[in-house]
């Protein structure tokens, strides 16, 4: 086990060509296949309604991004710092994509316009302001500044949906919502072993913690979007 940093990036060579962080592949992979299978859980739940298309949309960018960013340290080699722009974007599209469903049910019609346009500005400003740092600052020195935008439009948009509009929705609606806060809770330990840098093997970082506690969280997001569904057939 390593503290405070890392073990240096596993090399894998194919046909001659240098790979990195095979291990990161195989997480992100499994991270794509996992949200795919929930996005066609969820559309099948219903085909009209937008709750459900914006958590199968979000399900989908987000293991897409994921993905991504597996091929972005694969063969970061080859494409260097850009090859990992397209995860960081796709991270701040999928989030949209969960506020919009969230809002989409609030019941205080008003309260419901002014979200979808706060979600909206949001959206603009952070894709705005990930294009800056990408454009202006020198991410080689640190690659993590590029994940700045991206975390921090993360922790606004779920803190204000998933945590606190989830509460509210299961003291009002249904108490499957309970999920969405619970979500956010299990990615706290996540937090701690990146900003600490703790990891537990050199096939098994802290990237790979972070994989299987969102790989728990995408769980969770469903049994909700379940719970919702479970909920609506009891008023039909």
């Amino acid at each position: 086990m390593l503290i405070g940093q890392d073990f240096d990036k596993i090399e894998t060579y194919i046909f001659g060509y240098k790979f990195l962080e095979i291990n990161a592949l195989y997480g992100d992979t499994l991270i794509l296949i996992i949200a795919l299978f929930f996005a066609n859980k969820t559309s099948k739940l219903s085909q009209n309604n937008p709750f459900f298309n914006n958590w199968k949309w979000f399900f989908i960018i987000f293991g897409v991004g994921f993905f991504a960013g597996g091929l972005g340290h694969f063969v970061f080699h080859y494409w260097g710092l850009p090859g990992k722009y397209a995860s960081w974007y796709l991270g701040i599209i999928a989030v949209y994509f969960i506020e919009k469903a969230i809002v989409s049910i609030y019941p205080n019609q008003l309260y419901k316009k002014r979200f979808n346009t706060f979600i909206g500005l949001k959206l603009i400003l952070a894709l705005i302001t990930a294009t800056c740092v990408f454009t202006f600052i020198d991410l080689t020195k640190d690659p993590q500044k590029g994940l700045f935008v991206p975390s921090v439009n993360s922790i606004i948009g779920l803190g204000l949906t998933v945590g606190l509009i989830g509460y509210y929705y299961q003291k009002t609606i249904t108490p499957s919502f309970k999920y969405l806060w619970i979500s956010a809770l299990v990615l706290i330990p996540s937090a701690i072993f990146q900003s600490k840098k703790i990891n537990i093997h050199q096939w098994f970082d802290r990237n790979d913690v972070s994989h299987i506690l969102l790989i728990i969280s995408l769980f969770l997001y469903y049994k909700a979007i379940k719970g919702y569904s479970e909920h609506l057939k009891t008023l039909d």
